[in-house]
């Protein structure tokens, strides 16, 4: 018997994850929040980590994507693309309340996806 994985692309999950803040945000921190999470996706899309996955043959576990959350603030927004200040400060609030919604999530890991480099 053989399970079956179902693949979910970052950007399916960040899109639930938009819709569970639902309405909750403003129009504008909606962009705001749409802007960081998109640039993220970039970010983990660069490091193989394109989709998440269900099932037995995954590469990664999540906590991993949650140790990127760190990297991608402290490194690639400071140092690698230099971003403004208010912006790395609404990253810090997104990645906060992202890293609480993934950790409630019954994702169990994450999984290289091919389609993801395509």
């Amino acid at each position: 018997m053989t399970d079956t994985l179902k693949i979910i692309t970052v950007h399916d999950a960040f899109e639930d994850f938009l819709k569970a803040k639902g309405d909750g945000l403003t129009r504008r921190a909606l962009r705001n929040y749409r802007e960081v999470l998109d640039l993220f996706a970039e970010f983990l899309d660069e490091r193989g980590l394109g989709s998440f996955s269900r099932g037995p043959s995954s590469a990664a576990h999540i906590e991993e994507i949650l140790d990127l959350v760190d990297e991608f603030n402290e490194e690639y927004l400071v140092g690698t693309i230099q971003a403004e200040r208010d912006f790395i400060r609404t990253a810090g609030l997104v990645s906060r309340d992202l890293s609480r919604w993934l950790r409630n999530r019954s994702i169990p890991s994450v999984a290289i996806s091919a389609a993801a480099h395509a």
